[in-house]
Order: C-alpha cells, then sequence, then structure tokens
C-alpha cells in the first residue's frame, strides 16, 4: 500500500439540467479549543465577512437601521425618496402599518 493524499472532496452548490457547479471545501487551520464567547465568535464572523468584501456598518439603533435601509434601496433602484414618499413607504410596505 501506499501513502497517498486524500482524495479531494467535491460538493455541489449549483445543479441544473444543463450544468453543475462544484467547490472544494479545504477546511483553514484552527487553533479554536472549545468555548468561545458570543463576542469573539461575532468578531471572528465580521473579520470573515470584511475578508469578503463586506463592508461593516455599525448599526446602534432602530433609527440607524432603516436609514440605512433607505440609502440601500435608493442605491439599489437609482432613486431619491422624498421624506414623504418614504415614510408613506416604510410605513406601507415595510412596516405594515
Amino acid at each position: 500500500m501506499t501513502d497517498s493524499p486524500a482524495a479531494p472532496n467535491y460538493a455541489p452548490i449549483a445543479i441544473s439540467k444543463r450544468s453543475t457547479v462544484v467547490a472544494e471545501y479545504v477546511p483553514e487551520p484552527s487553533d479554536d479549543q472549545g468555548y468561545e464567547s458570543e463576542a469573539t465568535l461575532e468578531a471572528r464572523f465580521i473579520k470573515l465577512l470584511q475578508q469578503q468584501a463586506y463592508e461593516y456598518l455599525p448599526i446602534h439603533s432602530s433609527d440607524d437601521l432603516v436609514a440605512n435601509l433607505r440609502k440601500q434601496l435608493e442605491a439599489l433602484n437609482q432613486l431619491t425618496f422624498t421624506d414623504d414618499e418614504w415614510a408613506r413607504f416604510f410605513a406601507e410596505s415595510i412596516a405594515g402599518h
């Protein structure tokens, strides 16, 4: 018997009638020793997302969250809400009032 490296493990990530997309998962070495606090887990998750080109935006209140939602919807749809339009749209379509 020879010592050979283990065969790569491929997992399908998208399957259709015409094609299949697969990816090889190679785990990163880890020093994890078991329990970690929620704060540590959150910090590692944020760092991982930032490495994938996500921008960290500190949100500290519901007003901050609503303001960011407005900003993102305006950018996505290439439009600018007036304050009255936003108030009506938010109340009718988002908040459900």
